[in-house]
Formats: structure tokens, sequence, C-alpha cells
């Protein structure tokens, strides 16, 4: 079964056009994966899939796979709080990076979370991806297996790439959906065209809901801390010295990724310009064995916390202004506005979506996105981004806050 939009193309011509437009895929990437396809496709007799049950059955059993970062996983929330709400008798299993397989504890979206290190979104260097005797690839392998036992009804991805679409065939789930334009339509049992108007993630994963014929809510909304994480932030804040009734800014330098880090000497700025012009105090949020230190200003606060406790902290937060990162999808989660510095990515693709949230770009950089793999010797869309450009931004949306004005509505800023 192939589920589409209203397309306004037809056939390869509309999946070309969503190659294009999804993935910026070049013709000699495409060229690779269509001989990938011819690789796999005599293999697959020797892997059978269970056979589908009824058109209309029900799933008692649904496995998610998105074993990547932090923020993706934060964009498929949304999904899985409609797959939830479409199936709340069903058991739902989500395949996940082991250091995330407790982020969505206590959320009621995921029964089992089932922690797989997939070689190739555990490092960078490609050859590390797909080194053949990582141990890794061990472990995906009896994973698969376990998975396959399970015997899955449905089984989801949103990655839009061929190797999740093996990785469901592999499941042997009986109705597999996900996007077959980028290559493996064949190994899926409902291939969905994708929505060109919608390229946001949180929308193409949500897509994936239509394409089989569920309604959709766009913004389910609900993040739980519990009270637990309550008392720990105001713990912390107290240990600060931090009144109750404060306005706390969040700063968070950090990004897994060095080509998205807008860099901590700009950061600081904005901190200093803050603190100077505003009675508001800066948390300046940063990892555990992390080096960096914030600059020494008073009502400016080092928060170097664990996940848990930075969640329940970043929650009181009233702005947070950060790189194009996890914490920045963290905080649309617990509905904190966002100013984020964006680089190489693309935020029409994975930007914040709050009304209050905003975005500063250099959108004449013709090279975004990159892939995060730079072709200059530094990333000259971050570099070029001025901090009073962000500076601007902020204490409009402290000056905002402190009048408790209408929120406005979500722009890009340009510089």
């Amino acid at each position: 079964m192939v589920a589409r939009s209203t397309p306004l193309l037809d056939g390869r011509d509309a999946e070309a056009a969503a190659r294009a437009s999804f993935l910026r895929m070049t013709p000699g990437r495409w060229r690779l994966i269509r001989a990938f396809e011819r690789l796999i496709r005599p293999l697959l007799p020797l892997i059978p899939a269970r056979p589908q049950a009824g058109r209309n059955a029900s799933p008692s059993r649904i496995l998610v796979v998105e074993y990547w970062n932090l923020g993706d996983i934060a964009i498929v929330v949304p999904f899985l709080r409609n797959l939830r709400a479409s199936f709340p008798g069903s058991r739902i299993s989500l395949l996940v990076h082991p250091r995330l397989a407790s982020f969505l504890e206590g959320q009621g979206l995921v029964d089992e979370f089932i922690p797989v290190p997939v070689p190739w979104a555990q490092h960078f260097s490609r050859w590390k991806k797909y080194n053949p005797f990582s141990v890794n690839w061990v472990s995906l392998a009896r994973a698969l297996a376990s998975i396959r036992g399970r015997q899955f009804d449905w089984a989801f991805s949103g990655r839009m790439d061929v190797r999740d679409n093996l990785l469901l065939w592999l499941s042997g789930a009986s109705r597999r959906i996900a996007y077959g334009f980028a290559g493996g339509a064949f190994l899926l049992t409902d291939s969905v065209l994708p929505d060109l108007s919608r390229p946001h993630r949180s929308d193409v994963w949500l897509h994936l809901l239509e394409g089989v014929g569920l309604a959709v809510e766009r913004n389910p909304t609900g993040f739980t801390l519990g009270d637990a994480a309550s008392n720990s932030a105001l713990s912390f804040l107290r240990a600060q010295g931090i009144p109750a009734d404060a306005l706390l800014i969040g700063i968070h330098p950090g990004a897994r990724i060095a080509t998205r880090r807008w860099g901590d000497e700009r950061f600081a700025e904005v901190a200093r310009r803050v603190v100077a012009e505003t009675d508001a105090h800066v948390l300046w949020f940063s990892e555990p064995g992390d080096a960096g230190a914030p600059p020494p200003l008073e009502r400016c606060h080092p928060a170097k916390l664990e996940f848990r406790p930075f969640l329940s902290t970043l929650g009181r937060c009233r702005l947070l202004v950060c790189n194009d990162s996890g914490p920045m999808h963290l905080a649309g989660l617990l509905g904190v506005p966002v100013v984020a510095v964006f680089g190489p990515q693309q935020p029409e693709w994975f930007g914040p979506r709050g009304p209050n949230d905003r975005v500063v770009i250099r959108p004449e950089f013709w090279c975004r996105p990159c892939q995060d793999s730079c072709i200059f010797d530094q990333p000259y869309c971050l570099r070029t981004i001025e901090p009073d450009q962000v500076i601007r931004i902020v204490l409009a949306k402290v000056r905002d806050i402190q009048r408790d004005e209408r929120p406005l509505q979500p722009v890009m800023e340009e510089g």
C-alpha cells in the first residue's frame, strides 16, 4: 500500500522532488543507494517478514525506531503522543540510543525502551560508522533477533533512510510504515509519500500517521516532570542564592556537534548584557565534566547538572538562549521560549516551533544544510552572527516577559 498526500507530481517525479526537498540528495548518492538496494534484495527471502493481519486490524504491539540523539527523541514526542491517543491499549516499544533510554520514562508514551547502539549512529567518522569489526554490529544483530521474537504488528520510522527501512524489515513486523522515496520502498508495506509543504521533522513523523488514515493533533502539549523534579530545581536555585521570584534566563552554549556551536565567548557577551540591563538571573547550563565556565558576573550562576535536574531547572526558566541543539528541543517540550542561533542546519527542518520562539540566522549562506560537514575552514554561517544581533532579540524578549505583553508570532531573524 502506498499512502499519499495529494502531490503536484506523480510517481517517480514526486519521489525525486521529495529527495531534493527533504534530503538535498545528489544523483551520486542516489546511485549509491540504488546499488545498495540491488545488493540486499536477493537476501530478503532468507529473512521473511510476518504476514500482514487485516488492514483494519488494530495493532497490539507497535515498534517505533528512533535511535539517534536527544533532539531527535524530543522531535518524535508529538508523534508518540498521537500514536498513544490512537491506540491507548497497544504496547508501544521505542528502539532508542542506550544513553537516552530513560528520557521518556513517566510520560505514558512508551511502554518499553529497547536500547540499541546502532553502529552508524555512534560516530561521525565513516570508518567508525561502518567498521565491520565493531562490537556494535554484534549488539545490533542480537537486538534485532530479540525484536523479531516479539512479533510486532506495526513498526514505524520517520528517518527517510534506506537503512531504517531495512531495520523495519529485519524487525519482522507484519506492517512496516515509513518513507520509501529515499530507498528501500520494497522493504515496506506502507511507503508514505511526504507532504512537501510540511518539511519540519516533527511533521514528517506525524504524516506517517496520516498516511495510514489516523487523525493527528499537530500541537499536543504536556511533558511531565513531577513533584520530585520540581523540588530538585527549587533546592538548586536556593543553593545558588537565587530568590524564588527571580526572572530566570537560561543560556546553554553547548552542542554535541562542533559546527553548531556559536561560541562560549559570544554567549558570555549575551549574559553580560542581560545582567547589565535587566534584573534577571542567568543560569549558565553545561554538562557535568564540561571544562567551560560562566563569565564572572553577578547574577550569572553555573548550572552543571545531570539530565533530570537539568530538565527540571530548565523548566523554571522564562527564556533559553542556545545553539541549534538538543536543549533547544527540550525547551520546546517544556514550553520554555527560546532564542536559537542557527548555523549549518535548516530551521524549517529542525527549528523551534513555539509562538514565542526566535531563530537568529544568516540566510545568505548557499551551503546550508551541509550535514554538519563544513566545507570551509570554519562555519562562517555561525561566525558572522554578531552578539549584538542576538542581544537585541534577547533583551526585547526579556522586556516582553517583564511587561507580560501578548506573545508575538514566530519570526525568523536575519543577520
